[in-house]
């Protein structure tokens, strides 16, 4: 009989209410995976669009469902450079983190900073994809100028520090309730996202969208050479919003620009 471990689980899209802890098999790692005992997870925001049912038409109703994507834990299984007792963090995209152990390739996670404790560092892997989205496919410059839209979300605040500290002039479009905390966080310049008028902002070498709404109005504030990094698509409305990134994505190659989803 195959060892049983706990698992936050969901029978039905719902708020919060819907998880349960279930007891399920203790994954066992196939060749060339490692299994680690999970300590803390993160809960962000694809995880609560997902358990909410916003984007069924993409998960389907085959339940339970499981959840979860960024994790902090220790080696259970030794692996290359990796052994047994080592803090790690990472992220599993195919979700299912939120368990006491989970099996992943090694590629999906690295050691923990030794200054974090486990629960802190769990909520940090979510940077990965503002440097993915900057670094890697914008390949944003120091002097370019970055508009980051939701920029105090997960993503968004990590990513204007990001490109403060790669040299660029940051503008940050946030809540009402957030400008003074983006500014803080390196912005140079900060708007309530629902005052602020897209034609008033300038040009732009590099827009990176945290939310899939308006890709139109926002790409056409790029320069002539300017990039579109979009990393999310309207939950509200899933399927005209893909569509839009793919016509984004389309117009931007036909003029020799690039949108790309990090």
């Amino acid at each position: 009989m195959s060892e049983t471990m706990r698992a936050a689980r969901f029978d039905r899209y719902g708020p919060a209410e819907v998880l349960y802890e279930a007891r399920v098999p203790k994954p066992v790692p196939e060749p060339g995976q490692v299994l680690v005992r999970v300590h803390a997870t993160s809960v962000n925001g694809g995880d609560l669009h997902i358990r909410a049912g916003r984007v069924k038409v993409l998960t389907g109703r085959k339940f339970p469902m499981a959840t979860g994507v960024d994790f902090t834990g220790e080696i259970a299984s030794a692996a290359p450079g990796l052994e047994v007792g080592d803090r790690v963090w990472g992220l599993r995209r195919a979700g299912g983190v939120a368990a006491e152990y989970i099996a992943v390739d090694p590629d999906r996670l690295s050691l923990a900073p030794k200054g974090l404790d486990l629960v802190e560092a769990a909520a940090l892997p979510v940077g990965t994809t503002a440097i993915t989205a900057l670094r890697d496919k914008a390949r944003l410059k120091a002097g370019e100028r970055l508009l980051v839209r939701g920029a105090a979300g997960g993503v968004g605040a990590i990513a204007v520090q990001l490109g403060h500290a790669m040299g660029a002039h940051v503008t940050a479009l946030t809540g009402a309730g957030t400008v003074d905390l983006v500014r803080e966080l390196g912005a140079d310049e900060a708007h309530d996202y629902r005052r602020a008028d897209p034609a008033a902002l300038g040009s732009f070498d590099v827009v990176l969208s945290t939310t899939g709404t308006g890709l139109p109005t926002y790409r056409r504030l790029l320069s002539p050479r300017g990039r579109m990094v979009t990393i999310a698509f309207d939950t509200d409305h899933p399927l005209p919003s893909l569509s839009d990134i793919a016509g984004a994505h389309r117009a931007l190659e036909a003029g020799g620009v690039r949108v790309l989803p990090a």
